[in-house]
Order: structure tokens, then C-alpha cells, then sequence
């Protein structure tokens, strides 16, 4: 099946761990036979002009509503399969890297470092579209953008997830869809557990992920509270986790992962871990348990 990769960035100014991971994925393409397209801004011209004004205000709605035309572009031309990469996604192990959906349409499965308590973490599992699948039979994208447009134009408050994230977490609820797992996201506190290789973080991840993991999505920030207050993973740090993965293909990740253990599936849209973290929290201050040891 002919197959594209998409993706869009600026052209200007563009931090050095884009590139490399931007880079990534144009190998990986290459690699696996597929073309490869890029946009610059000009990407946001797929917006309808009557959706623009709202959707300014958050850049990524932009974005989300343009890869979908994009893909349904795409796909006119004659592809049998779109799939969309976000530019701050880093493809470190392309041998392993898989994408097997050859039919519909498949978004990725994100765990979500939700919050600390007493030093468990909590996570919550959602879905993104950080890496996307769309093939030439796929009926979804249309009611999608009927109703990403709905939603741009209409009266009600916009966050930055309004068509992505949120929408299609609610829609999954209702009707589940393909998800891919060999996609993992790391939002600013779980690259730093990462980099310290801290496996009380990193062992539970992996577990939610349901899976090893070969393509990295260095997600800016998550809640609308911290895109107001300017919260961003520092460069240096989104650097050394590219370099740290590249290094090794992963292997100083999926080391934590566990074949063949209990997988938590956990619930969508709540944190998977809270129950079990307060019992582990409470268990350690009588004494009960000694905190997780590395490995």
C-alpha cells in the first residue's frame, strides 16, 4: 500500500531537538519505503477562514484541524494511508517502529503523567493524535471536521485540546477505536524522570502503555494552566532526552518494561493510579512497604 507521512513546523527559528526529531522521522520514512511531505505555516491555510479567528487563540487547534485536511488531501491524491507525525515527536528505534493499520483509522494511546502523591505517580490515560492513521476507506475524518468546525465557530469556550485531545477522548468512550501503544508521550516532569532514570516512574509508564515504546512524543505541556502560565520543557532538557534515546534506541526505557507482567488498562479520562497510590502512600508512612528501588 502507498503510504505518506506528513508533518509541519515553521522554517524559522527552530529549536535544534525539532530537527533532530523532525530528522527522525524523515528517516524512518525512508526507511520503510514511504513518502514524505512537509508544510511550513502555510499548513495553517488549510483552516477555513471562518474558523481562523477563534482558533488563533491555540495554535494546536490549528494544527489539528489542518492535519485532517491534510490527510483527506492525501489521500485524493491517490495514497492508500496518511499518517501524521507532530514535529516534536522523536522516532529512536525505526527497525521496531511499526505501523500495522492498514484499514480505517487509529489515534495514539496516551499516559499521562497526572500528578505526584508522596511521591507515586499518578497517570492518566486519554487519547492524542500526536501520530496519526488514516487510510483510504477511513469514514471518520469528515464527521470530524464537521464537527472541529462546528465547535471553531460556535460560542462555546475553547482550550487548547477542545478538537484534539478532548474530543477524541469523549468520542472514544462512545465507540473505540484503534489505538497505537508503540507511541509513548512525555510531558516536561516525566522527561526529567526519564533522564534520572528513575524506574518508579518508568516501570508503572510502561505498564499503562501496555507496551515497549519506539517513537517518543515531547509534548509541550498538557494542562490549559500550564500553557497560561508559560510552563515548556527547558531545551536543554528536551535535547539530552532526544540524544539519550537516539543513543541507545530506546533501550534505557524499555529496559522498565516488563513482558508478560499485569497490564493496567486502567480507565480512560481519570487517573488510572490514583486508588493504588494512596494505598502505597499510606502503606509507607505506618512502615508497611519500603519505596520502590531501582533496578
Amino acid at each position: 500500500m502507498t503510504t505518506v507521512v506528513y508533518q509541519s513546523f515553521r522554517t524559522e527559528n527552530v529549536p535544534s531537538w525539532i530537527s533532530a526529531s523532525m530528522e527522525t522521522v524523515w528517516t524512518w520514512a525512508q526507511h520503510c519505503g514511504f513518502d514524505y511531505r512537509f508544510w511550513d505555516d502555510q499548513f495553517f491555510d488549510l483552516v477555513p477562514a471562518d474558523a481562523r479567528p477563534r482558533a488563533s487563540v491555540h495554535k494546536c487547534l490549528l494544527t489539528d484541524y489542518a492535519r485532517l485536511v491534510a490527510a483527506r488531501k492525501l489521500l485524493a491524491e491517490g495514497y492508500d494511508r496518511a499518517i501524521w507525525i507532530d514535529a516534536d515527536a522523536v522516532v529512536f528505534d525505526p527497525e521496531k517502529f511499526t505501523i500495522d493499520i492498514t484499514t480505517g483509522h487509529a489515534f495514539c494511546r496516551e499516559v499521562w503523567l497526572d500528578r505526584v502523591c508522596w511521591g507515586i505517580p499518578q497517570f492518566q490515560l486519554t487519547v492524542n493524535n500526536s501520530v496519526c492513521v488514516f487510510c483510504r476507506d477511513e469514514t471518520f475524518s469528515a464527521p470530524y471536521l464537521a464537527s472541529a468546525h462546528e465547535i471553531l465557530t460556535g460560542s462555546t469556550p475553547l482550550t487548547p485540546f477542545s478538537i484534539g485531545t478532548q474530543w477524541l477522548l469523549e468520542h472514544y468512550l462512545r465507540a473505540e477505536f484503534p489505538l497505537l501503544t508503540n507511541v509513548g508521550i512525555f510531558n516536561p516532569e516525566m522527561a526529567r524522570h526519564y533522564l534520572a532514570d528513575d524506574g518508579a516512574f518508568l516501570r508503572p509508564y510502561l505498564r499503562f502503555q501496555t507496551s515497549p515504546v519506539y517513537a517518543i512524543n515531547l509534548c509541550y505541556s498538557k494542562s490549559a494552566h500550564d500553557i497560561a502560565v508559560g510552563w515548556r520543557p527547558e531545551p536543554d532538557t528536551a535535547q539530552k532526552v532526544v540524544d539519550r534515546l537516539l543513543s541507545d534506541q530506546g533501550g534505557s526505557l524499555n529496559r522498565w518494561y516488563k513482558s508478560g507482567a499485569k497490564q493496567f488498562k486502567g480507565k480512560f479520562g481519570r487517573p488510572a493510579s490514583r486508588l493504588l497510590a494512596i494505598r502505597m502512600a499510606l502503606k509507607r508512612l505506618t512502615g508497611c512497604t519500603r519505596p520502590p528501588a531501582r533496578q
